[in-house]
């Protein structure tokens, strides 16, 4: 879901990237760097996560400039890590993708808006409506906050993207429809599979790393 910058023009791009940097500005400001440094096993799950995740985001596929998958992560680093350090995280794997691509930096914010700023803020509301509202159910808790909203987060980020090249790009519907819509149900089960799987493991195996999952309240006397 890179989209390039030939696709759009330079008054959305520069608008894009003010609006980008300014959340971004706001997750810097606001991110709580203390609790994330006090605790071992969260960092070196950060780090471990940030790696994979940008190896992911190397092994992208697509047919034309725009027309192309790979996993967001989003969903997995709101919970595991909040949705300051989910913002701060995916921006510096976004940029380290670009660097080592030939794409242009003008498209960035427009890039970061699309597959950071939405399914981290989409994934922070829904997380908190579903801790809110449902049983603390480590089962629940796996399916709703992992399964559920990875796929939920992909879709969104999809819904907008084709909306922006059917709206501001020369695509026409038909280019979409064959070159995009076409593979999302194979990008949209693997998005929710890995966020599933990882959300799982770790709340499993290493509940500290998790920020959003309270041993006492999922599990003990469960």
């Amino acid at each position: 879901m890179n989209l390039p910058a030939q696709l759009f023009a330079s008054d959305l791009l520069w608008l894009a990237n003010i609006v980008f940097l300014v959340l971004l500005y706001r997750a810097l400001r606001f991110m709580p760097w203390r609790q994330l440094l006090d605790n071992p096993a969260r960092s070196n799950a950060l780090v471990g996560l940030m790696l994979g995740l940008f190896l992911f985001w190397q092994l992208n596929v697509g047919f034309r400039p725009g027309y192309n998958y790979h996993l967001i992560g989003a969903t997995l680093f709101v919970l595991m890590f909040g949705w300051h350090m989910a913002f701060v995280a995916l921006s510096g794997i976004m940029l380290a993708t670009w660097l080592r691509s030939d794409m242009s930096f003008s498209a960035l914010g427009l890039n970061g808006l699309l597959m950071i700023a939405l399914p981290v803020y989409f994934s922070e509301w829904l997380r908190a409506a579903i801790q809110s509202n449902l049983p603390k159910n480590f089962f629940i808790f796996v399916l709703c906050n992992g399964f559920l909203c990875g796929a939920l987060s992909m879709i969104l980020v999809v819904c907008a993207a084709v909306a922006l090249m059917a709206g501001l790009s020369p695509n026409t519907w038909v280019s979409i429809k064959h070159n995009y819509l076409v593979a999302t149900p194979i990008i949209i089960f693997a998005e929710a599979f890995v966020t599933g799987a990882f959300i799982t493991a770790f709340a499993a195996s290493k509940p500290e790393a998790v920020l959003h999952f309270n041993v006492d309240e999922y599990l003990t006397g469960k």
